[in-house]
């Protein structure tokens, strides 16, 4: 486990999910081990957001809920999915909307349904002054569309996850959004990933786990778990020839100006 460093942030996990409920309990403190501060529970729809919640609670100041419907969930058509939703945010118990989006690989929901939801996950992200976290996945020109009818808006929010290439971030710094670097831009193919990476101003870059999936090198193939966001920010300061401790730092305090951490 890379050690010394200065505070980290997970800033998309799924840590409610049922993957974690034999050891969550060791699964967070080996988070704390690995100089974990904070983690961004994130949920995919209102069962889950309720359970980010109810985590939260029971982990004040170090897990932090968020609450949307994610784009290939069989609620994304269902209008009293995301009314629950928006009710649990108008609460002020959460840091953030979603995780929304689109998605073209996954051919579980219709991609019409999936912009009718993001675009209300956008409107109430700016109503409820939220940054909005968006998923997506071989889809990045609907986004790209999709996102077009906000500029100018005070829209904040990150694209968690990013796996597209360089062509596709321009219109999300644009638009003012943060990009989210996983477990996946440590694997050894994906040069094409981490030059895309190296586009991203040091100020708008997070790091994440999205655990429990996309384990990074040298985990790979394992569940993921929040103490491993260390080894991306190991490997991605090396890419971007910074140093490790400046890097950390950096995308930390990303994260907690973005979703208002303490």
């Amino acid at each position: 486990m890379v050690t010394h460093l200065p505070p980290l942030v997970d800033s998309h996990c799924h840590l409610a999910f049922s993957a974690f409920s034999e050891d969550r309990a060791e699964v967070l403190q080996r988070a704390r081990e690995a100089g974990l501060v904070a983690c961004v529970a994130v949920s995919v729809g209102p069962e889950s957001a309720r359970e980010a919640l109810a985590l939260a609670r029971a982990e004040p100041g170090f897990v932090f809920p968020t609450a949307g419907v994610h784009p290939t969930e069989d609620e994304i058509d269902d209008p009293r999915a995301f009314d629950e939703v928006a009710e649990l945010i108008r609460s002020g118990d959460f840091v953030a909307v979603g995780e929304t989006g689109l998605d073209a690989y996954h051919e579980r929901t219709q991609m019409a349904d999936q912009l009718a939801s993001l675009h209300k996950h956008l409107a109430l992200a700016l109503d409820a002054d939220l940054p909005v976290i968006l998923h997506c996945r071989e889809a990045f020109a609907e986004l790209r569309e999709a996102l077009l009818p906000f500029a100018g808006a005070p829209l904040r929010g990150v694209l968690h996850c990013f796996t597209g290439d360089a062509r596709d971030i321009h219109p999300l710094l644009d638009a003012g959004l943060h990009v989210g670097a996983g477990g996946i831009a440590t694997f050894k193919p994906r040069d094409d990933l981490r030059g895309a990476l190296r586009e991203v101003p040091d100020e708008r870059l997070l790091i994440e786990t999205d655990a429990p999936w996309l384990a990074p090198v040298p985990r790979r193939g394992r569940r993921n778990e929040p103490a491993f966001v260390a080894h991306i920010a190991e490997h991605l300061a090396r890419d971007r020839g910074l140093p490790l401790a400046d890097f950390a730092g950096s995308t930390t305090a990303n994260a907690r100006e973005l979703f208002r951490l303490p």
